[in-house]
């Protein structure tokens, strides 16, 4: 005569009650069976009735995590905000700075832009005639359009040098 283990006797709480049926006809008639299933039984109710209250340390150390995630996360969204902040910041200097470069040299592209087309005729050069540049380089034609950009004269020694290597 065979005899069931735990293991089978606990599948019959989980079978449907026609595939169970030939394991309780061997437990209504094996008595050793019966007092294993008994004793299952008993252990599976005790398990549904045992209490789950947990001691206060438990709650303490519960509570002292969850808070202390709590705090982290508050210290990491402050992070952002202050590095999204100074992002902001930052771009929006960047593009102030851009906007006051493009005004102060958009005079420039908009001047028409006129091309004088000389057709000049080869003379021998004299030896005493000095190169046409104009005698202070900042009163070119080519820097004017630039002179509220840069303060070009605040560079320039206003006394000739007679050492000056430029």
């Amino acid at each position: 005569m065979k005899h069931f283990s735990e293991a089978d006797l606990l599948e019959t709480y989980y079978m449907q009650p026609s595939e169970a049926s030939p394991i309780i006809e061997h437990v209504n008639g094996c008595n050793a069976c019966q007092d294993r299933y008994r004793r299952l039984a008993q252990k599976l109710r005790d398990m549904a009735a045992c209490p789950a209250e947990k001691p206060a340390t438990f709650w303490t150390r519960q509570r002292l995590m969850i808070m202390r995630t709590v705090d982290n996360a508050r210290v990491r969204s402050q992070r952002t905000i202050r590095t999204t902040r100074v992002a902001a910041a930052a771009l929006l200097a960047f593009l102030l700075g851009g906007v006051v470069v493009y005004k102060s040299v958009e005079p420039a592209l908009k001047a028409p832009a006129t091309v004088v087309v000389a057709q000049q005729t080869a003379s021998p050069a004299a030896p005493n005639d000095d190169l046409q540049i104009p005698r202070d380089p900042w009163q070119s034609d080519e820097l004017k359009d630039f002179g509220s950009v840069v303060q070009w004269e605040s560079w320039v020694d206003s006394s000739p040098s007679k050492g000056s290597s430029l």
